[in-house]
């Protein structure tokens, strides 16, 4: 049985720690991508063969967790960092995807809808108030797309491991360089990481 938005919202409130704007995109997100690819219980079997790709490495990508029971460890989660309150929900078994992206104009339609539907309430409440209920179709832009899948990239047992020539650790899932004869990483082949050795 498909859960109500107002229940996924409470499950994803509690898992994210409090609720948000970016709790209420997210959890409507979900249900529209979902809901798109003809998936009810995404926490089941129905759901196994789901990967999203999220866009964006804020609040909504925890309520697309909580809702849909992805996540990177199961290497069903692809964080893009984009910064675009953005995601992609892929049907791998059947091969059809489609992104729900935020529309541009949202965030005015959403403010003008809280100051019109929501006068008396204090403007933050107003503004998760009017979020929840404005037309999917004014909040979100849906579109079906293709995602070329790589072996590397489906949930399941690694395809390969690789050492490291320069750093001697362990490359897993063909994510290794071959660099003038190396077999590297992508830092040591690319000379920088995102930390620094003390």
């Amino acid at each position: 049985m498909e859960a109500s938005f107002q229940s996924l919202l409470n499950e994803a409130v509690k898992f994210h720690g409090h609720l948000c704007g970016g709790q209420i995109i997210g959890v409507r997100m979900a249900m529209a991508g979902l809901r798109e690819l003809g998936i009810s219980e995404p926490k089941s079997e129905q759901g196994r063969d789901l990967v999203i790709f999220m866009e964006i490495d804020r609040c909504a990508a925890d309520a697309i967790i909580s809702v849909t029971g992805r996540t990177p460890g199961k290497r069903s989660i692809k964080m893009m960092d984009y910064g675009k309150m953005a995601a992609t929900f892929v049907d791998t078994s059947s091969g059809r995807s489609v992104r729900v992206s935020v529309r541009a104009d949202s965030e005015e339609r959403v403010k003008r809808m809280a100051q019109h539907l929501f006068p008396q309430d204090d403007e933050a409440k107003a503004q998760l108030d009017a979020m929840a209920c404005i037309a999917e179709e004014d909040l979100f832009r849906i579109r079906r797309v293709h995602v070329a899948m790589r072996p590397e990239d489906l949930p399941g047992v690694p395809l390969d491991t690789a050492v490291c020539e320069r750093c001697g650790e362990m490359v897993r899932d063909r994510r290794q360089v071959c660099l003038n004869g190396s077999v590297l990483c992508k830092p040591c082949a690319q000379g920088r990481d995102y930390y620094t050795l003390v």
